[in-house]
């Protein structure tokens, strides 16, 4: 059965549709680097297909707040003298030329824009002076399709700027929050800011991880009542999201425990009792993703068991059929043989004497194999066990 994995795989990606080919074409096409080995370091290179920059800008003090939803290149030197701390958020990553200008206006090293351009980075944190250069994976999740988007932050003193590849991220809250003058985020510094989009991020992975769970949960009842080929699939799917999650999370927790290992002056003694409770939720997702991993091996193992069962009661119908025949063929061998002398062939009843005694031993035989619990589950299978006795 182990062996006829890897036809089966290949019959279910050949009856997939092309969007679903088109889309893990283009998961594979993000993981290729596009600086050439050996090339100098510091080359801003993107994507051709990436959407360009949308900047949008907080500007805002424990008593004022100044959001700017569409923000130009040139308006961000002023908007940052203007006082106050400020969140800069760069949604599209297809023009180098402004991403060299928002590294020139903040001073942001080259090396890590490289990064910031480069999309596969694995979570981490890096220290150019006086900004903090902090990557991080945030999971998106479409239908049942799930993939995770770089989000690179900086920290520096009194900003924070955030660069995701695509439009769209979890960072609604956040915003939310900065909108209201009564909330802790707006009264601490620019770190308690990195801390909330990290949290934030972190905390996405959650209901990503409950349609995963329900995704198992109906996988499992689907391979107890009716096991198929077509479930095989669909379970390495799950896991294979499963592995997306996991090689995102891992280094995601060794990049927070850097953070609160790790003597920073960018990060206050406050924040950091704040950045372990992050770290306490990357934990519990490392948890739950090493939970439902365990969970998609044994969907695995029992689909496999569950074929294994059938394969066997068909070898032992088909067994049972041939056993049936081989007296029956013993009886007519017997008689197809070239004696001259057969004293049942000169007899009246010979002939059906000859099928009773056939007919008899198939029926005796049969009884013999259902005592046995060969042609189906046995009594003790079928009754249901008697109620505990009543207290």
């Amino acid at each position: 059965m182990c062996a006829r994995l890897p036809t089966i795989l290949r019959q279910q990606r050949a009856r997939r549709s092309p969007i679903v080919n088109r889309r893990a074409q283009r998961a594979r096409k993000r993981l290729r680097r596009r600086s050439r080995p050996g090339s100098s370091p510091g080359q801003l290179l993107v994507d051709p297909q990436a959407p360009r920059p949308q900047l949008r800008a907080f500007r805002y003090t424990a008593d004022e707040i100044e959001e700017r939803a569409t923000l130009q290149i040139g308006d961000v030197p002023a908007l940052r003298k203007a006082g106050g701390r400020m969140w800069l958020d760069v949604a599209g990553l297809g023009d180098a030329a402004v991403i060299a200008a928002i590294g020139e206006i903040f001073g942001l090293h080259r090396l890590a824009l490289e990064d910031v351009l480069a999309g596969h980075q694995r979570p981490k944190v890096e220290s150019y002076g006086s900004v903090l250069f902090i990557v991080v994976r945030m999971p998106e999740m479409d239908g049942e399709r799930i993939d995770t988007d770089q989000l690179s932050l900086f920290l520096g003193e009194n900003f924070v700027i955030s660069f995701q590849s695509r439009i769209g991220d979890c960072f609604d809250p956040v915003r939310e929050r900065l909108r209201k003058s009564d909330g802790r985020l707006r009264a601490m510094g620019s770190d308690y800011l990195a801390y909330a989009l990290l949290d934030s991020t972190v905390d996405s992975y959650f209901p990503v991880l409950e349609n995963l769970g329900e995704r198992l949960d109906q996988l499992e009842d689907e391979v107890l009542s009716s096991p198929d080929n077509s479930l095989i699939a669909r379970i390495h799917e799950v896991k294979r999201d499963l592995m997306l999650l996991r090689r995102a999370s891992w280094p995601q927790r060794e990049a927070l425990q850097s953070l609160l290992r790790d003597p920073t002056p960018l990060i206050a003694p406050e924040t950091r009792v704040y950045l372990n409770d992050c770290y306490d939720h990357t934990v519990q997702v490392m948890d739950l993703l090493e939970t439902y991993r365990e969970l998609g091996s044994s969907l695995l193992d029992v689909w496999l068991s569950s074929a294994s069962n059938r394969m066997n009661e068909v070898m032992k119908l088909l067994t049972v059929i041939s056993t049936i025949f081989i007296p029956l063929t013993f009886i007519v061998g017997i008689y197809g043989m070239n004696f001259v002398y057969f004293p049942e062939l000169q007899w009246k009843w010979g002939y059906p004497l000859c099928l009773a005694l056939m007919a008899v031993l198939a029926g005796l035989m049969l009884r013999w194999f259902a005592m046995r619990g060969w042609l189906g589950r046995s009594k003790a299978h079928v009754e249901a066990p008697p109620p505990p006795p009543q207290s």
